[in-house]
């Protein structure tokens, strides 16, 4: 499992401070998700939502709702409760 591998380091902002850089994702049925590394987190936002996300051992973010994997150059957002996938095939827009 790779976790936000594909996602953009940031770049330095105007005060000199790290920025990160949001990555758009584009899901099957059309579904964007843009997600934002920040460090031991990530901020997803989708659908109007946005939850944050703390990266867990094997590279996958996740809190208590859901999960965000990326592996073999796609992602995944799972529903923890149910085990249900609420998007997937999220490829990164270039």
């Amino acid at each position: 499992m790779v976790g936000l591998g594909l996602l953009g380091q940031g770049v330095a902002g105007a005060d000199g401070m790290h920025q990160p850089t949001p990555v758009t994702y584009v899901c099957q049925g059309g579904v964007r998700v843009q997600v934002t590394p920040m460090g031991d987190t990530a901020i997803v936002t989708f659908a109007g939502k946005t939850t944050t996300l703390s990266l867990m051992p094997g590279g996958s973010f996740r809190n208590e709702q859901v999960t965000w994997v990326t592996q073999g150059g796609t992602s995944t957002l799972r529903n923890n409760a149910t085990g249900n996938l609420q998007l997937s095939g999220c490829r990164p827009l270039r």
